[in-house]
């Protein structure tokens, strides 16, 4: 699809990620609603669970490949119910802004099994967007054919979508600059990586710190991980600090500003 971008809005940012029961940072979600007006183009956000997400499905095991099948079903209500009320949150600030959306949850249109993408019906998606309407997804609780039900990462999400219906753009705020070299909450001298070179063999895959919350969903290495597969698609990969303002802005804007691109 021409001129489609795929927005992660890392759960660190739109939520206040060690506060419990979860709470929703507002003060974010707006700025980031802001910051979205200036784009024109087909646009979809997917939502990063984080506490909303990462809460319950910890309180459910589903960290833990061995965690029984029926403890993983129980799960299924509860981090649906929360997520919803992020989805719900989001959607509400974008209408505030005279911004048409709709929520498509990917429980309701995905398979998976052992954790990775059988089938997603996209239908909807392509609808949406041909008729000028913002979607709005997220990380997800699904139900899995061999374990029972599993997490779907926004990340993992992103690059599906990206893949299936040709964006050009893979935006990924997270609550960091970007790829730093180091560990962070270890070292607070970690250093940006602005370029990568996607590659399973890259370097940068050992040595590179997570963002700073840790989520059940494989942080920064995988996330990267998941991106490398779409550097050969001509894919504008660029993962960034949406918790600093005006970046998110000056990208869509095609603007340079901080941050780590993927490259082949």
């Amino acid at each position: 699809m021409d001129n489609l971008v795929i927005l992660k809005l890392g759960g660190s940012v739109i939520t206040h990620k060690e506060r419990s029961p979860p709470e929703i940072n507002r003060k974010s979600i707006i700025r980031i609603c802001e910051e979205l007006l200036i784009s024109d183009t087909p646009l979809i956000l997917v939502l990063g669970g984080g506490a909303h997400g990462h809460q319950p499905a910890k309180k459910y095991g589903f960290a833990n490949l061995s965690t029984p099948r029926k403890k993983r079903l129980d799960g299924i209500p509860e981090i649906r119910y929360s997520m919803n009320l992020l989805a719900s949150a989001i959607q509400a600030a974008l209408s505030e802004h005279q911004v048409p959306c709709i929520i498509i949850p990917p429980i309701a249109i995905t398979k998976l099994r052992n954790g990775y993408i059988e089938t997603i019906y996209l239908s909807s998606f392509r609808s949406a967007l041909k008729a000028g309407i913002t979607v709005i997804t997220h990380g997800d609780v699904c139900f899995d054919a061999e374990l029972g039900a599993a997490i779907l990462s926004g990340d993992a999400l992103s690059v599906h979508l990206a893949r299936e219906l040709g964006a050009k753009s893979v935006l990924l705020g997270t609550d960091v600059d970007g790829v730093l070299d180091d560990n962070p909450n270890r070292n607070p001298d970690a250093k940006l990586i602005p370029t990568i070179k996607a590659s399973e063999d890259n370097p940068v895959l050992n040595v590179t710190g997570p963002s700073k919350s840790i989520d059940v969903t494989g942080g920064m290495k995988r996330k990267l991980k998941e991106l490398f597969t779409l550097a050969d698609d001509n894919t504008e990969i660029i993962i960034f600090n949406l918790n600093a303002p005006g970046r998110l802005r000056r990208i869509l804007l095609g603007e340079p500003t901080i941050g780590t691109r993927i490259v082949t």
